[in-house]
């Protein structure tokens, strides 16, 4: 499994942000409390994500979705 771009992406900002600190314990504790969930792209392969960032791009797809169908609903 893989880790997704935008997740590589999180992970190179918080050891940033975050290293340089006696035996890295800042760091370790940020990479602790990361949380990570397992995404399915369109093609099939399963990568690792930011949930947080997940949750956030559902919530837009169902906002959208919602708005299509109540503008095709307003033409009929």
């Amino acid at each position: 499994m893989k880790l997704h771009n935008t997740l590589v992406d999180i992970l190179l900002q918080t050891y940033e942000t975050n290293s340089g600190w006696t035996e890295e314990k800042k760091l370790r504790a940020a990479l602790e409390r990361m949380d990570v969930s397992i995404y399915t792209q369109t093609d099939g392969t399963q990568v690792l994500v930011s949930t947080q960032q997940l949750e956030e791009q559902m919530r837009k797809f169902e906002q959208e979705r919602m708005q299509r169908e109540q503008s095709q609903n307003r033409g009929r």
